[in-house]
């Protein structure tokens, strides 16, 4: 079993963790504005521990395509509070997605333990040296808008503070695969983190699935979760709910543009399939806005990839029927 360790705790990986989505923001592709106050934050923070999430994720500034940045004292004072209250009522990892040192810095001292940096310590360089002080942990997207910033996928996305590379850092990129590029990203932010003092063990690896990449490179992604263990790090993925599962469905006959109710329990049936398969490849865990969705599927597919530690227990509280007599005409 792979150890992640965050300030001075260590991750239980025996399961998939489910990591449930609070965004404090108004603007996020899927639930802007929904949980966009202290107490709605607070509380759906609270509702996704209890139906089943072993860690949260919270957001102060949406990265969706065409969103606007934040300065990032507004995106401190968004997350600050709600940190500061969740840590009272709920006892798990709390993360926070940001890739700017003073919010990160912020966060933990309000008592965030993770910080999900999108940029994989490109966008501030400051941020390798906030995560080694604080020894906080630290999850590195690969982000394919900063190595592709001229591809189709990539100019709808903002640009992420300083996340830009020269002609002789984009030219390690040239020529390869996605699933190469991918690890190439991985291999050039590792090194930035060792530099700082960031150990192995407190990092987590996050291919980036949705963002600056096709459809198909995010399937090819997906059939290859298993590069995200090639080096034994921890990995963290997040699928849920992503505009290529509406596609899909949308290209398989399903209206993909009608009541939202409807179309979220669409993708979140989806994103559950990806929560299966994610599941039993072992990947540590899994990022999702509807954890009541995905927490069965976690769990079914957990207990086949570890079959072998099952009890054995039977299948007593079945009803026993008496075929014979229910089948009588």
């Amino acid at each position: 079993m792979r150890k992640f360790k965050y300030l001075n705790k260590v991750l239980d990986t025996s399961r998939t963790i489910i990591c449930g989505i609070v965004n404090v923001t108004p603007d996020s592709f899927s639930d802007g504005g929904k949980w966009y106050s202290f107490q709605n934050a607070v509380n759906r923070g609270v509702q996704l521990v209890e139906e089943g999430a072993g860690m949260l994720d919270i957001g102060g500034e949406s990265t969706r395509p065409g969103s606007s940045p934040v300065s990032w004292q507004e995106e401190l004072d968004r997350i600050s509070p709600v940190i500061k209250e969740l840590k009272k009522r709920v006892d798990v990892p709390i993360s926070i997605d940001t890739w700017k040192s003073q919010v990160a810095k912020g966060a933990i001292e309000a008592g965030a333990d993770i910080i999900n940096d999108i940029t994989g310590l490109r966008g501030d360089l400051n941020m390798a040296e906030v995560v080694a002080e604080t020894k906080a942990g630290l999850i590195l997207m690969n982000n394919p808008v900063t190595y592709r910033p001229d591809h189709p996928s990539s100019i709808i996305f903002p640009v992420f503070g300083e996340a830009k590379m020269n002609e002789e850092e984009l030219g390690r990129y040239q020529g390869k695969t996605i699933e190469e590029q991918m690890m190439q990203f991985f291999y050039d932010s590792i090194e930035i983190a060792k530099k700082a003092g960031i150990e192995k063990e407190h990092i987590m690896l996050d291919p980036g699935i949705g963002f600056g990449l096709t459809r198909k490179e995010n399937l090819q992604l997906l059939n290859r979760m298993d590069l995200l263990h090639k080096d034994d790090y921890t990995a963290f993925v997040g699928v849920s709910r992503k505009r290529f599962i509406n596609n899909l469905l949308d290209e398989a006959g399903y209206d993909m543009e009608g009541e939202e109710s409807k179309t979220h329990v669409l993708k979140d049936e989806g994103s559950a399939a990806l929560t299966v398969l994610a599941a039993s490849q072992g990947i540590e865990v899994l990022r999702v806005h509807n954890v009541r969705a995905s927490k069965p599927a976690q769990i079914v597919a957990d207990a086949v990839r570890l079959a072998e530690l099952d009890t054995g227990g039977d299948l007593s509280a079945y009803q026993v029927v008496n075929f014979k007599n229910h089948y009588k005409k």
